[in-house]
């Protein structure tokens, strides 16, 4: 299902899901659009600088985004910066907070995005990730996300991550800034 269709499809599936999948076959603009700054800004290294790709993302983006840090090695990630949409639609501002204080309020969710991150942090290779809210979620704000979660560092040390996540609100037919 294509990201519009979505928007405009009205039921909801009772359990929250979302696939892995190749960063190739996300739908969202501003999804995409985050793709090609990685791409064109790696040159010949495994994935760009934090600060290089950072520093290139426009206005119409940063509200969609998520950037993290790893810490330990990855034992844990610190929530560095949270665009408006994303605290929009949790209805809360993850930024300065740790990965592990999220999976001790809210374990589903802060043990899917730990996998996400660890898998991004592991291999330095970008992911995609779509999902579907449920009725088992009713705090969320939104319907539907894709994201692409990108890896950032300096040689071989994946250091951020970076999500480009575009949503579908509640009520709304296509909100973030795609």
């Amino acid at each position: 299902m294509s990201f519009s269709a979505v928007a405009t499809d009205p039921r909801l599936p009772e359990q929250s899901h979302g696939d892995i999948l190749l960063i190739e076959r996300l739908d969202a603009e501003l999804v995409r659009t985050g793709i090609s700054y990685c791409r064109s800004l790696k040159r010949d290294a495994p994935f760009p600088s934090r600060a290089s790709l950072m520093s290139c993302l426009s206005p119409r983006m940063r509200p969609g985004i998520l950037l993290v840090e790893p810490l330990e090695g990855g034992a844990d990630y610190e929530f560095r910066e949270v665009g408006a949409d994303l605290t929009r639609a949790f209805d809360e501002d993850f930024t300065g907070r740790r990965l592990s204080d999220i999976i001790h309020t809210a374990p589903k969710f802060g043990l899917g995005l730990r996998m996400l991150y660890e898998m991004v942090r592991a291999s330095g290779d970008p992911l995609g990730y779509r999902g579907w809210i449920g009725r088992d979620l009713p705090g969320a704000g939104f319907v539907y996300h894709d994201n692409a979660v990108l890896p950032l560092g300096e040689g071989d040390t994946v250091d951020h991550i970076l999500m480009v996540t575009a949503l579908v609100m509640k009520g709304k037919e296509w909100s973030a800034v795609g």
